[in-house]
């Protein structure tokens, strides 16, 4: 029996649970186009997969609404998969373990996938549901949207007849999202020159911190921990003499970064005012942060002296530069806009190796001017160290359309339903719509979705009673759009 059966709406999280036990982080997506085209086989559905693995279900209108034009209801298949700490998970293997707290749905020890897995699961319900009124509608489920978009980027607009799009992608009930940041992830490299020194190694470890989504929580003022090392190791410097071997944190370019690690090199003789140092470090940085990452810890552990592989001098120089440079949170707040981020970036990935130091951070702005604005302040400082920067991605703001029909349509079913007009807004984070704009001329969309908290971390959740009521907003929005 499903940990799920027993909670409304039953098809809804029926197909939940079932999607949450096939592997389903980005870039491992392929058990989940295989489920879909099954799904659409055994349900005599007309369906495409793509050779990247994206899938259409397309499914006929109800009676009465044969002549209603085409809408299309799309989300993501993929999750970003992420463990605490001391939690042993596969991905690849395990299914995700689904916990009931409260009017809650979490995930034992790990994410939740409730970003997007609760959009595959209302597209499934409606296309399982032959009771429902509905116009044609083209159920679109891509890959790949957490690492870049890469499914929406690759669908040929072909498949796609529809003009009229719903996406289910949003984490806050009651809004109604009508435009988003564009984005462009940048990779660094600046090489490294190495020694080998006799000393005493030394690991300290950051953690404890709520990291999250680095477009809706840009401007929480959440640690970057990623920066918080690189800052250590410069106030550091000040006090005693150390060499670093290798540096690392950050799972993802679009997740504020939740732990780091630096290993380095000491003379036996200043180990009490190293560990004297980081814990005066730590208790000044909860001072700080006070209010936003009070679970902040800083592990620092000792070894044995031997011989060590190190950063040459230079090298060290230049990596904690870099860390102590490059642009990192909220860059400019919109002054048209009110309370909203304009352009922000954030350090989501570093790492060093023998040769090279590489990090990966996500620009995010609604403006292409001042996001290239900020990747050339990120090249300017890389090429000033003899390094190299590469763009992997880059995708346009989804503009916002305040002559939508189909927002209008939205609003008066909400309206209808809940005596209030829902909030409109334009998102920090980046959604596929914007992909999709591009791609098939005159689309109308609109992003809805219930209420997820700490999306893309351990601690994300689900509320129930969040998805029974957008999900009943959702099926009179359909039985309204004749």
């Amino acid at each position: 029996m499903g940990v799920l059966n027993d909670i409304e709406p039953k098809r809804v999280f029926h197909y939940f649970e079932e999607i949450s036990a096939v592997p389903r982080g980005s870039g491992d997506t392929q058990a989940l186009t295989e489920y879909l085209v099954q799904f659409a086989i055994d349900h005599d559905f007309d369906a495409i997969a793509d050779e990247e693995g994206n899938v259409i279900i397309k499914k006929i209108a109800s009676e009465g609404y044969e002549d209603s034009d085409v809408v299309i209801l799309q989300g993501h298949m993929d999750m970003v998969c992420a463990a605490a700490p001391g939690v042993k998970h596969n991905f690849e293997r395990d299914p995700i373990s689904l916990v009931v707290e409260g009017d809650y749905i979490k995930a034992d020890g790990t994410t939740l996938g409730g970003d997007d897995g609760i959009a595959v699961a209302y597209m499934l319900a409606i296309l399982d549901d032959e009771t429902l009124p509905h116009p044609p509608l083209e159920c679109v489920f891509t890959i790949d949207e957490e690492i870049g978009l890469l499914g929406a980027k690759a669908l040929d607009p072909s498949f796609i007849d529809g003009r009229r799009m719903i996406n289910i992608d949003s984490e806050e009930e009651g809004t109604l999202t009508a435009g988003c940041a564009g984005a462009l992830t940048i990779i660094t490299s600046i090489p490294v020159g190495r020694a080998v020194i006799k000393g005493m190694p030394v690991l300290v470890e950051i953690g404890g911190l709520k990291g999250g989504h680095s477009g809706n929580e840009i401007n929480s003022g959440r640690i970057n921990a990623n920066k918080l090392i690189g800052r250590y190791l410069y106030e550091l410097d000040r006090i005693i003499a150390y060499s670093l071997c290798d540096i690392s944190g950050g799972e993802k370019d679009n997740a504020i970064p939740a732990s780091s690690k630096a290993h380095f090199v000491i003379d036996e003789d200043d180990l009490d005012e190293a560990r004297k140092f980081t814990k005066e470090f730590a208790n000044a940085i909860k001072k700080e942060y006070a209010g936003t990452d009070a679970g902040l810890n800083i592990k620092f552990e000792s070894g044995h002296t031997h011989k060590v592989s190190v950063m040459d001098p230079d090298s060290q120089e230049n990596v904690i530069t870099f860390l102590m440079q490059i642009p990192d949170g909220v860059q400019h707040m919109s002054g048209v806009a009110k309370d909203a981020v304009q352009t922000s970036t954030n350090l989501g990935v570093m790492k060093s190796g023998q040769t090279q130091f590489v990090t990966t951070s996500m620009i995010r702005s609604s403006l292409t001017s001042e996001k290239e604005y900020v990747a050339n302040c990120i090249r300017n400082l890389t090429k000033y160290m003899d390094g190299s920067t590469q763009v992997s991605s880059t995708f346009k703001a989804w503009e916002y359309n305040a002559a939508s029909p189909l927002a209008k349509v939205m609003t008066e079913v909400y309206e209808e339903m809940n005596g209030k007009k829902p909030a409109i807004c334009v998102t920090h984070g980046c959604l596929e719509c914007g992909v999709f704009c591009e791609k098939l001329d005159g689309l109308d969309a609109v992003s809805i979705g219930p209420d997820i908290e700490e999306i893309h971390t351990p601690n994300e959740r689900l509320s129930i009673p969040s998805v029974k009521r957008t999900w009943d907003y959702l099926l009179k929005v359909l039985a309204s759009l004749k």
